[in-house]
């Protein structure tokens, strides 16, 4: 624009187009490219440190959740697998229901070494819950997200599975559909049990019940995502929308204009 503007005064001022030199206006047009070009990078540079702040204050919040668990109750999980593997019978189910917890939460709680900022197949997270009564659809290829969001996503999926197997009838069904739709990977799980009460998940967060408010709106919304729920009485359907990373989302725009 300034380049712009200096031609055009110089031409207003009855000079010649053809003997006005191009030098200045030139010079000008470059400085401005330059400096779109590093403004850019700036705005790219701070995103990324805030992106390495959010990962290195989670890593702390995750070591010192890790040696308060560790101290109760990975021991008491420990104690019960052991204790009920000494005494047989129905405690012997229950401490291998207690050691497979045991191990999910130690893997829960590892700070994870290297490369913080891998991406994950959401995919992969997903398919450990299907069961005879889970159906786990998702598409062929791979729904790529940061290894730390694709594993709160996944926890929040096991927490509405959960929800399904405390408070459904027994033989209630499930289906988890994962897809990516515009930027954003979608999760729906769905079940066929009598639906949610009215009133019920307002009168649960009162009483500092976790499930839905913590586990599940609580994980998604710290991802940038979001959560709906629709129950009636042949079934209860929560939809989990979480947004992929702005680098593959810049490397995707990029992609589909070279296309």
């Amino acid at each position: 624009v300034m380049s712009a503007a200096d031609l055009w005064l110089r031409s207003g001022n009855g000079v010649d187009l053809a003997s006005i030199p191009v030098n200045g206006a030139v010079l000008m047009f470059m400085a401005g490219v330059v400096v779109g070009h590093v403004a850019r990078l700036a705005r790219e540079a701070e995103e990324r440190m805030r992106r390495a702040a959010r990962i290195e204050a989670a890593g702390r919040e995750r070591e010192r959740l890790a040696r308060g668990i560790h101290d109760s109750v990975l021991q008491v999980l420990a104690l019960v697998q052991r204790r009920g593997a000494e005494i047989g019978g129905e405690a012997a189910e229950l401490g291998r229901l207690a050691g497979e917890q045991e191990a999910a939460l130690r893997a829960l709680v590892q700070v994870p070494s290297g490369a913080a900022e891998a991406d994950a197949d959401l995919r992969e997270l997903l398919r450990p819950y299907g069961t005879s009564r889970v159906t786990v659809s998702a598409p062929a290829t791979p729904l790529p997200l940061p290894a730390e969001s694709a594993r709160e996503v996944a926890a929040a999926v096991g927490a509405a599975l959960d929800n399904v197997a405390r408070h459904c009838p027994e033989g209630t069904r499930a289906w988890i559909l994962a897809e990516e739709d515009g930027g954003a990977v979608v999760v729906t799980v769905r079940d066929d049990g009598p639906g949610i009460p009215e009133g019920r998940l307002e009168q649960a967060a009162r009483e500092g019940r976790m499930g839905v408010a913590r586990s599940i709106r609580g994980r998604v919304a710290d991802l940038g995502g979001t959560v709906a729920i629709t129950s009636s009485r042949t079934g209860t359907e929560i939809e989990l929308s979480v947004p992929v990373s702005a680098d593959k989302a810049r490397a995707d725009e990029k992609s589909g204009r070279r296309s």
